[in-house]
């Protein structure tokens, strides 16, 4: 069996979210029992000659509405498996899909190309692949043009992995990407409210549909949390199941992890304390009694994280026995207000952007990772954090609900992650959550036996990968 696996983002070499760290270790997971060829885009962003990308000298041009379009197709000497296209409309953009400002206004023609020329990388390659597996709003129009246009055999699977980003465009594009207006603008697949829905057509034009919780594939078919895709979604629910991503346990390692101030187990849990101190001593937090817990935020600064009651919670957080680092970036409008709080607080140090080698270092030295996502399909940060013997602190909503349990509510010979989660979006609720923490963290024996056993729960893709499997071959 082969699979093409299609991804905007794959980790390390371009990231902005949850995409890319699955669209990396999912595929890395099936290598093991299958074939498994990705391909993304080559964007300008990408170092080529840190990650040995070098061209396959396989290029072609692609007419459409009477305009050419130029594509060559790279593959990195690490990994011949791993493919990259190139366009310069396409790649050419200082950043993946926008600005902190908004998307970019071409973002239609970029990825309607995406689309096409994934498809013809992959015939004229060869590669023999029967199944296409698609994510998200970016790679959807793969599987109407599959269907519609190239009249492909191949089984198309979609993942969705956030609801909220669906590729709304004017429907001007459809004459741009010379889609077919009689058979592709209708109310069930490509039509929008008189505009285009990139993902909806995925939904209705893909053989199978997955999405990345159980919990989460529920939630979309509600109204609350469907976007105004619930009915759609109802409509194709025998073609769409929830699976829980993974996690790559080579990549999430504190054993051997790189960017730690030490590399730590289960065995010597003592040394997480080590990345604790050392942590605060960075960020310039103080710790004199040794008895002060950590809380970390690492995220996007959007609305469905739960920024406002993060932002709502610091005034009263302040006054708090306790320390909190928060590392992220989003929207402009957060970005603002959490500059404008930078260094008011002696026990809250606040980092705008996104580093990846701190972000190991919060994941290993922090007690408590908050999660307060207003939805969250299925969240990663939860299972990266329990790896690193952190305690996650969830909103019980998505994939945050299937994966972590309150400590109240399970004995200790619990299999599953547990942590502390709350019901109600609220300032109330959350700072109640924060409460249980530093309650549960003042039993220091018990804490830690908490999170030690949670470095041995097994959110990997070991087993995850398998359901994939079955849905490919079914």
């Amino acid at each position: 069996m082969k699979t093409l696996f299609v991804s905007s983002e794959i980790y390390p070499y371009a990231k902005s979210g949850g995409l890319a760290d699955v669209a990396h270790s999912l595929p890395e997971s099936l290598a093991n029992q299958i074939e498994v060829y990705s391909i993304m885009p080559l964007y300008k962003l990408i170092d080529k000659k840190k990650f040995g990308i070098k061209s396959t000298e396989l290029k072609f041009e692609y007419w459409l509405a009477g305009v050419s379009y130029e594509f060559e197709i790279f593959m990195t000497t690490q990994n011949r498996y791993q493919l990259f296209l190139y366009n310069d409309i396409l790649c050419d953009k200082e950043d993946l899909y926008g600005t902190s400002e908004g998307s970019y206004s071409n973002n239609a023609l970029r990825f309607g190309l995406f689309s096409y020329g994934v498809l013809e990388s992959m015939i004229r390659l060869n590669l023999g692949v029967s199944t296409i597996h698609i994510n998200d709003w970016q790679s959807s129009l793969i599987a109407l043009l599959a269907k519609e246009r190239y009249k492909l055999s191949q089984k198309i699977v979609l993942t969705i992995h956030n609801l909220a980003y669906q590729g709304i465009f004017d429907k001007s594009i459809m004459e741009t990407l010379e889609i077919d207006w009689s058979d592709c603008f209708k109310a069930d697949r490509f039509e929008y409210f008189d505009n285009v829905n990139f993902l909806k057509s995925g939904i209705f034009y893909s053989d199978e549909i997955t999405t990345v919780s159980p919990t989460y594939a529920d939630e979309i078919q509600t109204p609350l949390f469907g976007n105004d895709l619930d009915e759609i979604l109802k409509e194709n629910s025998h073609k769409l199941t929830g699976i829980l991503n993974g996690i790559s346990y080579r990549a999430f390692n504190p054993k051997r992890d790189k960017s730690l101030y030490k590399k730590f187990a289960i065995k010597n849990f003592q040394d997480k304390t080590v990345n604790k101190e050392e942590l605060l001593k960075e960020l310039g937090l103080k710790n004199e009694t040794k008895e002060r817990p950590l809380f970390a935020f690492i995220g996007r600064f959007t609305s469905q994280k739960g920024i406002e009651l993060l932002i709502e919670s610091l005034s009263l957080f302040k006054d708090l026995e306790a320390n909190m680092v928060i590392l992220g970036s989003g929207e402009e409008e957060y970005n603002k207000v959490f500059r404008s709080l930078q260094n008011r607080y002696d026990n809250i140090h606040i980092e705008i952007g996104y580093d990846e080698s701190l972000s190991r270092k919060i994941y290993a030295g922090a007690d408590f990772l908050m999660m307060p996502s207003i939805f969250e399909p299925c969240g990663l940060n939860q299972m990266i954090a329990m790896r690193y013997g952190t305690m996650p602190i969830v909103a019980k909503t998505g994939g945050l609900k299937d994966t972590v349990f309150d400590f109240s509510d399970v004995d200790e010979n619990f299999d599953k992650g547990v942590g502390i989660t709350y019901q109600e979006q609220n300032v109330f609720w959350f700072l109640h959550a924060l409460a249980k923490a530093l309650s549960l963290y003042g039993n220091r024996k018990k804490f830690r036996k908490i999170c030690k056993n949670n470095m041995k729960v097994d959110n990997s893709w070991k087993h995850l990968a398998k359901e994939y499997l079955k849905i490919y071959s079914s």
